[in-house]
């Protein structure tokens, strides 16, 4: 999942400390009863530590405030490889979501499917394995819910 539209106003701050705009606000728990309503709820949610995508998985608290999650900063402007590494680890047989950034996002579909996923602000992506085969099982964007 990308992280939720984040705010441009505050000039100065660094890229990390960039919090939601309202847009962002909205769309998260949005995005949260969307990724629900789909029966997508992660077993395990990794985020980033910038400052957006925490607020962003904030807002999505009500659906997914028992589900355990991971602070990790190597999300933040991480690669292919990187974000590769992060889930690598996860439990077989479990959902795993990863709350960050693009390009990350949509490279790291690309490179498991070969497919090229259009991952606007508040974006989920359900992937499914299959003997070492990934596939893009669905994806919801704000503006198609």
């Amino acid at each position: 999942m990308r992280h939720a539209k984040s705010s441009w106003k505050e000039t100065g701050i660094d890229d990390h400390d960039r919090p939601l705009n309202k847009r962002g606000l909205r769309d998260a728990p949005r995005i949260a009863d969307a990724i629900h309503d789909r029966g997508w709820s992660p077993d395990l949610i990794l985020v980033s530590s910038s400052k957006r995508t925490l607020q962003t998985l904030s807002g999505m608290s009500h659906r997914f405030d028992r589900i355990p999650s991971q602070i990790r900063s190597e999300i933040y402007h991480a690669t292919v490889h990187d974000l590769l590494l992060e889930i690598e680890g996860t439990i077989e047989e479990s959902t795993t979501m990863i709350l960050g950034h693009n390009p990350g996002s949509e490279m790291l579909i690309n490179n498991l499917t070969g497919d090229f996923i259009w991952m606007p602000t508040a974006s989920a992506a359900l992937l499914i394995e299959s003997n070492g085969s990934w596939e893009v099982e669905g994806v919801i964007r704000p503006k198609e819910i």
